[in-house]
């Protein structure tokens, strides 16, 4: 299984005192931003990855982790 990095950006939806709410995050800060609609949230995810160099990613309740894209330079090393 594939999960998110530490430093990666993740979208997770909660339920509000309002209705539905979406909130932006990484493993280990969660909950930095609440957006309102899923649309803003990807966008928002997406911008923060990119200018960051990391991954965006959406997590909705108990199911694993979805990853929208990824801005990270992996780095190949050859043998030899």
């Amino acid at each position: 299984m594939v999960h998110p990095d530490q430093d990666d950006v993740v979208i997770r939806r909660q339920a509000g005192s309002r209705g539905v709410i979406f909130v932006l995050g990484t493993p280990a800060a969660p909950e930095q931003y609440i957006l309102r609609t899923r649309n803003e949230a990807v966008a928002q995810a997406l911008a923060f990855a990119k200018r960051q160099r990391v991954g965006a990613w959406f997590a909705n309740g108990g199911d694993e982790p979805v990853l929208l894209d990824t801005f990270r330079k992996e780095t190949v090393t050859s043998a030899g």
